[in-house]
């Protein structure tokens, strides 16, 4: 299913994660992976979104991922999140992407909101 990935060096792209395969969840973050849930990403997205990180991120020295680490709340703890990382929607107890409307309609909100970012056309 079709969500966005943000990569350290500031890239967001669409890509299709099959979300009951965590081997392709772990493709896409570049290891394992954990969830992160922040009050700042709902009050961002008005849903419940998560994001999907390098569990490892930090220990294999990964750069920062700027705009994940705002999301996490790096400007009131001081922490970061390190490496890629993909967003995904939380229903019942599943994790699904976006879905192809709303994927396109919060990458244009996100290259608006954060200027930093810039779009990869490439889908994975």
């Amino acid at each position: 299913m079709k969500t966005l990935k943000i990569t350290t060096d500031n890239k967001i792209s669409i890509v299709d994660v099959d979300f009951k395969d965590f081997r392709s969840i772990q493709q896409a973050v570049g290891g394992y992976f954990e969830t992160v849930k922040t009050r700042k990403m709902w009050d961002y997205f008005k849903a419940p979104v998560i994001m999907l990180v390098d569990e490892e991120g930090l220990i294999k020295g990964l750069s920062c991922n700027a705009v994940a680490s705002v999301f996490y709340g790096i400007e009131e703890h001081g922490c970061m999140i390190a490496g890629d990382v993909i967003f995904g929607l939380v229903l019942g107890e599943d994790i699904i992407g976006f879905g192809n409307r709303d994927t396109e309609q919060w990458m244009e909100k996100m290259l608006k909101d954060f200027p930093v970012l810039q779009k990869e056309n490439s889908y994975e």
